[in-house]
C-alpha cells in the first residue's frame, strides 16, 4: 500500500476506534513499528492526529470543534459558562491576546462592550468577532493552518517576542496528567509558548474533555500559566497538579455559573 494511502486509512482508523497504538497498526498494515511512527509524525505535523506515547488519537480540535465555518461546537453549554466566568478577569484598558479556538471564541461573544480594550489575535474568526465589541484588532501571523483556522509563521513569532500582554486567553489540545501542555503542531505550539512567556495573566480556557490528555508537542507547563477556567470539577490529583504550580482554578462552572 502507498504510503498516502495507508495514511488516509489510518486517519480513518483512529477518529472510528477513539484511540489506536502502533501495535495495532503494524498489525493492520504489515509494516514496520518505524513506518507506523513515521506515519504518525507526518500526519500530527499536519493536525490530522494527535499522538500519544504509543499510539494515536482524534484531533481535540475535531472532536470539540474548532468554530469552522460549518462545524459544530460541542459543548456549548460548557464553553459558555467558561467564557463568561473567564471575563471577570478583565479590566478597563488592557491589552489582551485571544488564542485560536472554539473556547476564546466564545470568551469573545461574551466581551462587556462597557470595557475598553486593545486586542489582538491569530484567530480571523476571532478577529470578526472581536471587531464587533472592540473595533480595531491585530491580526497577526503568515499562514492559515487547514485544520484549526490559526494563523502561524515567523511574523507571529516575532511579533509576541516584543509584546507584552495584560491579558492572555489561551487554549490548548491537551492538559497532560504530568502539568504538561500539549497541541498537535509544532507551529502551534511555539505560538502558544510565547503567549505563555508574554502575558502578565495567562488564562486557561479549557472544557472537561481536555483535561488527562496528551498531544503531540508540549508547548507549557501549568506553573506557565495563572488562571484555569474549566467547566467541570478536576479529580484530585490534577486539581492537587495545579495547586502545586499555584493555579487559581475555576471548575465546575456549569453547576456554579
Amino acid at each position: 500500500m502507498l504510503p498516502d494511502k495507508r495514511r488516509k486509512r489510518i486517519v480513518k482508523l483512529v477518529n472510528d476506534a477513539d484511540r489506536v497504538t502502533v501495535e495495532e497498526l503494524t498489525e493492520e498494515f504489515g509494516v514496520s513499528g518505524a513506518t507506523i511512527r513515521r506515519d504518525l509524525a507526518s500526519l500530527a505535523e499536519d493536525g490530522l492526529i494527535e499522538r500519544f506515547h504509543g499510539g494515536a488519537l482524534p484531533v481535540s480540535g475535531r472532536q470539540t470543534g474548532h468554530t469552522r465555518a460549518g462545524e459544530t461546537v460541542t459543548n456549548p453549554s460548557g464553553k459558555r459558562a467558561i467564557a463568561e466566568r473567564a471575563v471577570d478577569e478583565l479590566s478597563d484598558d488592557d491589552a489582551v491576546f485571544f488564542d485560536t479556538g472554539p473556547t476564546t471564541m466564545e470568551v469573545a461573544k461574551v466581551l462587556p462592550e462597557s470595557l475598553s480594550l486593545l486586542v489582538a489575535t491569530n484567530s480571523p474568526e476571532n478577529a470578526f468577532e472581536l471587531r464587533e465589541t472592540c473595533g480595531d484588532v491585530k491580526v497577526v501571523g503568515d499562514s492559515l493552518r487547514r485544520t484549526s483556522d490559526a494563523l502561524v509563521g515567523p511574523s507571529a513569532e516575532s511579533y509576541l517576542r516584543k509584546t507584552n500582554f495584560d491579558v492572555v486567553f489561551l487554549e490548548t489540545d491537551a492538559i497532560q496528567s504530568d502539568g504538561g501542555l500539549s497541541v498537535s503542531n509544532e507551529d502551534e505550539a511555539r505560538i502558544k509558548s510565547l503567549l505563555c512567556d508574554g502575558g502578565r495573566l495567562v488564562i486557561l480556557v479549557a472544557d472537561g474533555s481536555k483535561v488527562g490528555r496528551q498531544s503531540f508537542r508540549e508547548f507549557a507547563e501549568v506553573d506557565d500559566v495563572d488562571v484555569f477556567v474549566t467547566d467541570v470539577p478536576l479529580n484530585d490529583d490534577m486539581r492537587a497538579v495545579f495547586e502545586r504550580a499555584g493555579v487559581q482554578v475555576h471548575d465546575d462552572m456549569l453547576l456554579t455559573g
